[in-house]
C-alpha cells in the first residue's frame, strides 16, 4: 500500500508539472490562430493547415486546377487567403428552411399547371 501511495504522489507531481505546457500549447494554438487571420498568403503546408486537407489532396486539387493557386516561379504553390474562403464557401447546401420557403415562393408564383411540358404527349 506504501508503494501505491509513492506513485500516487508520482503521477501527481508529474501533472503538476506538465500544467504550464498545457498552458503553453494553449498560446501557441492561439497565436497559430492569429497568424491565419492575419495573412494575405498562404505557402503550401499553411494551406493544408488553414482548409485543413493533407498534402495529398492539395496537390491532387492543385494539379487538376480545381482550387485557384499561384506559382511564381513555377515550382513553389501559394495560395490567397480570400480565394480559399471563397473556395471553401462555394458550394452551399440549403437548410431544411430555405428549401422550403423556395418551394413555396416558386409555387406562388409558377402555379404547375401553367407549366408546358415536354415529351411525348398521350392522346386521349
Amino acid at each position: 500500500m506504501e508503494r501505491l501511495s509513492e506513485r500516487m504522489t508520482a503521477i501527481e507531481a508529474v501533472l503538476k508539472k506538465l500544467e504550464p505546457i498545457e498552458n503553453l500549447l494553449e498560446r501557441v494554438a492561439l497565436l497559430e490562430n492569429n497568424i491565419y487571420t492575419t495573412k494575405r498568403v498562404f505557402t503550401f503546408q499553411e494551406a493544408c493547415m488553414y482548409i485543413g486537407v493533407s498534402e495529398s489532396l492539395l496537390y491532387k486539387l492543385t494539379a487538376n486546377k480545381e482550387i485557384p493557386h499561384y506559382k511564381p516561379r513555377g515550382k513553389m504553390l501559394y495560395f490567397a487567403k480570400d480565394e480559399l474562403d471563397e473556395w471553401l464557401l462555394q458550394n452551399c447546401e440549403p437548410t431544411v428552411d430555405d428549401v422550403e420557403r423556395m418551394t413555396t415562393e416558386s409555387s406562388t408564383t409558377q402555379p404547375f399547371f401553367n407549366k408546358r411540358r415536354y415529351g411525348k404527349r398521350k392522346k386521349n
